[in-house]
């Protein structure tokens, strides 16, 4: 009777294996294509000097698809989250409408791709689980599992989309079985991805890390600053949340738009840090993490990003977060290598953890992500950065549920 049980269970799990890969190829296709046309998009644009009409097009089209869906202007993470909480299937109206905003948006913008990507992954789980005929109270769970899927591939950390949706979704890990099956259809996904789209880290350290206990001082001031960061950018994002409220739902975008075209020319025209290739090709990380700027400069980006940041999550645009927090916590890093310029590297790393931490309260994820998008192991001081700015910033967190 146990051995006929046990048999049953094998097949069970092989079959739910199975289908979580079959999530991993999707998604991994589905990354691979959306970042295919964001580049080619972005590339046609810049080239033919059509940025400002494209940006103008994008608050237009955000306006008239928030008119037709109020679902639109809600950030990505929070719209899945709402949908897998509800164990609601994501609507295709919104998942499409989403697709395109999000090619108008990060072709331009300095916006996150996580919050898309987990809102895009978690509608593929559960249209496949719908073609297959998974039973309705299974859509959630394999929402999440497509979730993950789509993040690994698209942000490049399997492992750290993993932790990271798990986190936001649960606010722990739940049981083993239901992290294999999200870290399995992760990793198909991102081999996926990574084989029609390169293999090549976000974050490009070369160096090799010779860290000693007195790096760890850097690494505490690094995690009071980011923590510091994060109250601030978090008292501007709710002063443009109030502010979206004065105006009517589906007119935010193109309210807004006189301010973004001042913030994208000022960009535009940045010749140092190019900004506006964040959601591109990760320039601007790459740029500050491999050398060092005047303090004027990195102030000036810092507080471009953090506008940027508050403006498309409150009024209506498509994007994410993480990778604006990358940015801010490398550049963060870079302001801190003035004192030993030999150990840029680290401090990026460790700066761009904290900042992480500090703005979404995952630790785990941040340490786990940062290490997976630079190909680097830099454990101690990215643990004791994280950790301080998980205990200064502990009720800070930019998209609450």
């Amino acid at each position: 009777m146990k051995i006929l049980l046990h048999k049953k269970y094998i097949f069970f799990k092989a079959k739910e294996t199975l289908f979580a890969i079959l999530i991993g190829l999707s998604t991994g296709i589905a990354a691979s294509i959306l970042d295919l046309i964001v580049q080619f998009i972005h590339n046609l644009s810049f080239n033919l000097n059509l940025v400002y009409i494209q940006l103008i097009v994008l608050a237009i089209y955000s306006s008239f698809i928030n008119y037709l869906d109020k679902g639109f202007a809600i950030p990505g993470l929070l719209l899945a989250l709402k949908f897998l909480r509800e164990n609601i299937i994501v609507p295709f109206l919104i998942w499409t409408a989403k697709f395109f905003g999000v090619v108008l948006s990060l072709s331009i913008l300095p916006a996150g791709r996580e919050g898309p990507a987990m809102l895009l992954g978690t509608g593929l789980g559960q249209y496949l689980a719908e073609l297959f005929k998974v039973s309705k109270g299974q859509m959630s769970y394999w929402g999440t599992i497509g979730a993950a899927a789509f993040v690994g591939a698209f942000l490049k950390t399997p492992l750290g989309a993993t932790f990271y949706v798990f986190e936001n979704r649960f606010g722990k890990i739940l049981n083993v079985d239901f992290i294999i099956n999200a870290l399995t259809a992760s990793t198909i996904s991102f081999t996926i991805y990574v084989y029609l789209r390169g293999f090549h880290p976000i974050i490009p350290i070369t160096e090799q890390f010779h860290w000693n206990i007195f790096d760890l001082i850097p690494a505490i001031i690094l995690g009071v600053i980011t923590s510091f960061v994060a109250v601030v950018t978090l008292l501007i994002y709710e002063l443009f949340k109030f502010l979206a409220k004065l105006v009517d739902e589906p007119y935010r975008p193109i309210a807004i738009l006189p301010l973004l075209l001042l913030l994208f020319t000022i960009a535009y025209h940045h010749d140092s840090i190019h900004l506006l290739e964040l959601s591109v090709n990760y320039k601007p990380i790459e740029e500050v993490s491999t050398q060092l700027f005047p303090l004027q400069t990195i102030i000036l980006v810092i507080i471009l990003q953090i506008l940027f940041l508050s403006i498309l999550l409150s009024f209506g645009f498509p994007g994410g977060i993480i990778l604006p927090l990358i940015f801010i916590g490398a550049s963060l890093g870079n302001i801190i290598a003035h004192i030993d310029p030999d150990k840029l590297g680290l401090f990026t790393l460790t700066g761009a953890a904290a900042m992480i931490c500090a703005a979404m309260n995952v630790p785990i994820t941040a340490v786990i992500m940062i290490s997976e998008m630079s190909h680097q192991t830099l454990v101690v001081p990215e643990i004791v950065s994280v950790l301080t700015a998980y205990f200064l910033a502990s009720s800070v967190k930019l998209l609450r549920r």
